[in-house]
């Protein structure tokens, strides 16, 4: 009797790998679906890491932190031990950017803000949408792959194309840790080291 009943145990231990181990039956597009109307209604996030932006033979290293809460949004860059370094804030309405001297610029759009003030022709719309692993939502996709998790790998959109080379969780998502962005005039490296809820 003990020996049928280990046998019919490990049978059924054998027979069930865990939750994490079991691989989906559904399709890589079939979860891009789910994954892309559970992260559109993700509004309030916030992360940090570090970018380099690369525009012509001019580049730049700094710090990031990146926070969202609906229409409103701020993003520090920041240089080494934290000092210096520039701030983004704004709404569906303004954008104001901080310089480290304390001067301040108004704008419209932050892609205005950015290219009047430091050059950087930066798509900061479409990046807050790119930084959450889904399409920018006003422009037409050209291309896209997923991986078997239904998970963007590769973007290409309005003449730009994302590669997201790593992932990490979030509370019950799954958001992008190393994104590369690239255009023929500039690219942006992202890695992020914390996704987090605003403060």
């Amino acid at each position: 009797m003990k020996k049928l009943l280990l046998l019919g145990l490990l049978v059924l231990v054998s027979g069930c790998a865990p939750v994490w181990q079991q691989k989906t039956t559904e399709s890589p597009d079939a979860l891009w679906q789910q994954r892309l109307t559970q992260q559109e209604q993700l509004n309030n996030w916030a992360f940090k890491g570090r970018t380099a932006i690369t525009q012509g033979n001019e580049g730049w290293n700094a710090g990031i932190r990146w926070e969202e809460q609906d229409q409103d949004f701020y993003i520090k860059l920041y240089g080494p031990f934290s000092q210096g370094g520039v701030e983004l804030k704004g709404d569906k309405h303004e954008v104001t950017l901080t310089l480290d001297d304390g001067e301040t610029m108004t704008a419209a759009t932050p892609e205005q803000l950015l290219v009047e003030t430091i050059g950087w022709l930066l798509p900061v719309s479409a990046l807050r949408d790119w930084v959450r692993g889904v399409p920018y939502s006003k422009v037409e996709v050209d291309h896209k792959q997923l991986d078997e998790k239904g998970r963007l790998t590769l973007l290409e959109q309005g003449g730009w194309t994302i590669e997201f080379l790593r992932y990490m969780p979030f509370e019950t998502y799954s958001m992008p840790s190393k994104v590369f962005i690239k255009h023929p005039d500039l690219s942006v490296r992202l890695v992020v080291s914390d996704w987090s809820r605003p403060k």
